[in-house]
């Protein structure tokens, strides 16, 4: 029996977005993913206008509710203090130990993993690397547009924006 391939993206999702959602659904087509699961950071990691883990969390249970092979694990929103990928890719293969898992991460970041910790190790793993569109609405931007009063037509899930609304994330 053939093993079960799941996709782990990890990320802030600050806040997520349609395009994190797309992105997930075109990779389980192309790569032949049975799902992706996302892995949210915690609230320790170093990223300037990060907002609290549990909204982020709450934002992509409403962003995938309605796909069937979309997850989200919240394995980093207890871990106390800086953690690195070769933290969480090891929890995630303990955790998820009978599947073949994949990495999925944007280029940008890939072109550094040279300089992450252990990386001789972190070499071991299976990736998915997504290029990047120059036409891409960043998250930063996405946050520009809430905090203006001017987001653009299905960039975020109805109910990821209306939640954003509700607890008055992202304003100046």
């Amino acid at each position: 029996m053939e093993k079960e391939k799941i996709g782990f993206f990890g990320g802030c999702f600050n806040p997520p977005s349609n395009i994190h959602i797309n992105l997930a659904l075109d990779l389980i087509k192309k790569q032949k993913l049975d799902k992706v699961i996302f892995v949210p950071v915690s609230d320790y990691y170093k990223k300037s206008d990060l907002i609290e883990f549990k909204h982020r969390f709450t934002m992509l249970k409403f962003a995938i509710e309605d796909y069937e092979n979309l997850y989200i694990d919240n394995l980093e929103e207890n871990l106390n203090g800086q953690t690195y990928a070769i933290d969480i890719f090891k929890i995630i293969n303990e955790k998820y130990i009978s599947s073949q898992n994949f990495f999925i991460m944007g280029s940008d970041n890939y072109s550094k993993i040279k300089n992450w910790k252990n990386y001789e190790e972190l070499k071991n793993y299976n990736y998915i690397i997504l290029q990047r569109d120059d036409n891409e609405i960043s998250s930063t931007e996405i946050r520009d547009m809430i905090k203006s009063n001017n987001l653009k037509n299905n960039i975020l899930n109805k109910k990821v924006y209306n939640y954003i609304l509700e607890n008055n994330l992202y304003k100046i």
